[in-house]
C-alpha cells in the first residue's frame, strides 16, 4: 500500500555528520525546519550519537556481501539477518521484547519473521493488515501510523504477544514508500515507551526493511537463475537429441535390426525425459522415471508417513516413492487439510512416523504444520520442502531454531529423498 514519501526534520545542536546525513536520505525526504515533516529527530550529543549509532548500525546491517550471501542456504542467510537485527534492537534500542512481521502482499497477512521473547499465535491464528479486529499491528500496518501502548490491560485492540505484558510500542516497516510489515516491542512496564523510542524504532525499522527486501530479492533472484538455465539447457539439446532419435529410427525403418540404434532412441528418450523433469521447475522429483527401482526397505514397512503439497505432480513422486519404501502413505492437498489430519490422529490416540510438508501452501504453512505437529507430538520428525530455497515465511529458520530434522530443496531427486526419508526415521528410533 503506497504512501507518500516520509518527511524526515534533523534538529541537533551541532552539525549532523554528513555520512549520516546521506544514509537518512535514502529513506527519508530530509526537510527544513520551516517545511512541514512527519518524523522530527532533535536533541544534544546523546540523541546525536545514537542516531549515529543506529545509522551505523543501519547501513551494516544492509550491506550484504552478495556473493557471500549467494553461497548460503536460506536458514544461513535468515540466521545471518536475526543475529543482527536482535543484537542492535538489544544494543541500540534497548528493547528486549519484540517481533518483525512481514506483509504478505497477496493475502494481506503479517507473516511473523522474527520473534524475541514473544508467544507465537495459535495455530491457524492469522493478523491481517486490518484497522479492526486485528490487533495493534494489523491497524499500524494499514495506516502507516506508530502505535504507543501505555497499558495494554485498557487497550482493546491489544492481541496477547509477551506474558504478563503492560505496554507496547508498534511501528511501520517502510520500502520505497510502501509498507512492507510491522516492528512491535513489549514491555512488562506500564509507560515503557515513549515518542523517542518510536523516533528510533522507525528510523531503524527503514534500515530493517532494507535489509528484508534484499535478502529475498536474493532468494527470488536464485529460484529465477535456475529455472532460467534450466529451461536453456533443455533448449539447446533439445535439436540434438532429436536428430539422434530420428537418425536411429531411420536406420531400423531401412530394414536393419540393429540393437545399438534401439538402444539410442531408448537413451534420447530417457535423456528427454529427465531434462524436462530438471526443468519443470521446483515441483518435480528430477529421476521420477527412475522410482520404478526402489527396493522396500524392511525398517521402513508399515512405518506411517504424512505427505503435504497442494503440487499434485510432486505429492503423488513422494507418495509413489513412499509406499514403494514400504510406508503406509497419507497425502494432503493443503495446510488447512493437514492441520485436520493430525488433530484427527492425535484424537485416535495415534503419530505419524514421519511428516514431510512443503512450505508454501493454501491454509496453513510449513512453519505451522511444523508446530501442530510439535505440539501434539513433541517428538515428532518433521521434514519440509521448498523450491531452490524459497521460503515466504521464513519457516526454516524458525522451525530449524525449534529443532526441525532437515529440509529438502526442490527439485530433488529420489535417492535424496530417500536418504533423508532413512536418516530421519533412524533419528526417532534413536529418540
Amino acid at each position: 500500500m503506497a504512501k507518500k514519501r516520509q518527511r524526515l526534520q534533523i534538529a541537533f545542536d551541532a552539525s549532523i555528520d554528513p555520512k549520516i546525513a546521506e544514509a537518512l536520505s535514502l529513506h527519508f525526504e530530509i526537510v527544513t525546519p520551516d517545511q512541514e515533516s512527519d518524523l522530527v529527530i532533535s536533541g544534544g550529543g546523546a540523541i546525536q550519537a545514537k542516531i549515529n549509532a543506529i545509522c551505523d548500525a543501519g547501513m551494516e546491517l544492509t550491506q550484504f556481501d552478495t556473493s557471500t550471501v549467494r553461497s548460503l542456504n536460506v536458514a544461513q542467510r535468515l540466521r545471518l539477518m536475526e543475529e543482527k537485527v536482535v543484537r542492535y534492537v538489544h544494543d541500540l534500542l534497548d528493547m528486549d521484547n519484540f517481533e518483525i512481521r512481514l506483509l504478505d502482499q497477496r493475502s494481506g497477512a503479517l507473516e511473523l519473521v522474527i520473534a524475541e521473547n514473544l508467544s507465537p499465535l495459535k495455530i491457524g491464528e492469522v493478523i491481517f493488515a486490518k484497522e479492526t479486529e486485528n490487533g495493534i499491528c494489523g491497524l499500524v500496518a494499514v495506516t502507516g501510523k506508530s502505535y504507543i501502548c501505555p497499558d495494554v490491560h485498557d487497550e482493546p485492540l491489544y492481541k496477547t504477544g509477551l506474558d504478563s505484558a503492560s505496554s507496547s510500542l508498534t511501528v511501520p516497516l517502510w520500502m520505497n514508500d510502501k509498507i512492507i510489515g510491522v516492528f512491535n516491542a513489549e514491555s512488562k512496564t506500564k509507560n515503557a515507551f515513549d515518542d523517542n523510542d518510536r523516533r528510533m524504532a522507525e528510523i531503524f525499522g527503514r534500515y530493517i526493511a532494507s535489509a528484508m527486501h534484499t535478502l529475498d530479492l536474493l532468494v527470488v533472484e536464485r529460484y529465477t537463475t535456475n529455472e532460467e538455465v534450466s529451461k536453456n539447457i533443455l533448449g539447446e539439446l533439445e535439436e540434438p537429441l532429436k536428430l539422434i532419435a530420428d537418425l536411429s529410427k531411420a536406420l531400423l525403418a531401412s530394414g536393419v535390426e540393429d540393437e545399438t540404434a534401439k538402444k539410442l532412441i531408448e537413451a534420447s528418450n530417457t535423456v528427454e525425459q529427465r531434462l524436462i523433469a530438471c526443468t519443470g521447475g521446483p515441483q518435480t522429483i528430477l529421476d521420477a522415471d527412475r522410482a520404478g527401482f526402489i527396493k522396500a526397505d524392511p525398517r521402513l514397512k508399515g512405518k506411517t508417513v504424512l505427505v503435504a503439497d497442494d503440487e499434485e505432480v510432486l505429492r503423488l513422486g513422494v507418495r509413489d516413492v513412499m509406499s514403494k519404501l514400504g510406508f503406509e502413505v497419507t497425502v494432503c492437498i493443503d495446510g488447512t487439510e493437514t492441520y485436520e489430519i493430525l488433530k484427527e490422529t492425535k484424537a485416535a490416540e495415534k503419530q505419524f512416523d514421519l511428516i514431510i510438508s512443503d512450505i508454501r501452501m493454501p491454509g496453513l504453512n510449513g512453519y505451522e504444520v511444523f508446530h501442530a505437529a510439535t505440539e501434539f507430538w513433541p517428538d515428532q520428525v518433521v521434514v519440509l520442502m521448498t523450491g531452490f530455497g524459497y521460503d515466504p515465511h521464513h519457516s526454516i529458520m524458525r522451525a530449524s531454531q525449534e529443532g526441525m530434522h532437515t529440509v529438502l530443496f526442490k527439485p530433488f531427486r529420489t535417492d535424496q529423498l530417500i536418504e533423508i526419508v532413512q536418516k530421519a526415521c533412524r533419528k526417532k528410533v534413536e529418540n
